[in-house]
């Protein structure tokens, strides 16, 4: 009688496994190291910067598994692809040559971002489950433009 009640449990359970969702690869946030974080935070998502770079253009990045960017500001819109990683406590971004048109193109460049804020200021509690979300990113931009020198700024989550 005890063998068939565990035969039986050990059936139920291995049903049980084999029922319940399975995370699709897709679905794995990149994680990236946070103090008092030791498993990482989720970073994907959607950030503005709070200021203009070079002039009047503002950028707005969002981290997806298919990244994209846009610009806008003097007249312009640029809407480009970005790839990224994380690696540490660091979010490394690559931005893709974009047509603004009107003969006009936003460079290929390089971000590299970090939480900002410390532990309370740079993971905030965004209503997606009870899983922390970076809040704000403090950036540096490296264009690819002879005479334009690197830029810092921060961005916050859309």
């Amino acid at each position: 009688m005890h063998r068939l009640a565990k035969s039986l449990l050990s059936g139920i359970l291995m049903l049980a496994v084999l029922q319940s969702p399975m995370p699709m690869a897709q679905d794995i946030a990149p994680m990236v190291m946070v103090p008092d974080h030791p498993v990482g935070v989720p970073v994907n998502g959607c950030f503005r910067a709070n200021e203009n770079l070079f002039g009047p253009y503002r950028l707005t990045f969002c981290l997806e598994r298919r990244g994209t960017y846009e610009v806008r500001g003097g007249g312009v819109r640029c809407d480009g692809r970005l790839t990224w990683r994380t690696s540490g406590r660091d979010i490394l971004i690559d931005l893709q040559r974009a047509s603004c048109g009107r003969g006009r193109a936003w460079e290929e460049a390089t971000i590299d971002c970090r939480s900002y804020g410390g532990l309370l200021g740079a993971i905030g509690r965004v209503i997606v489950g009870q899983s922390p979300r970076i809040r704000t990113l403090r950036c540096t931009y490296h264009p690819t433009v002879r005479g334009e020198r690197s830029r810092t700024f921060t961005a916050t989550r859309n």
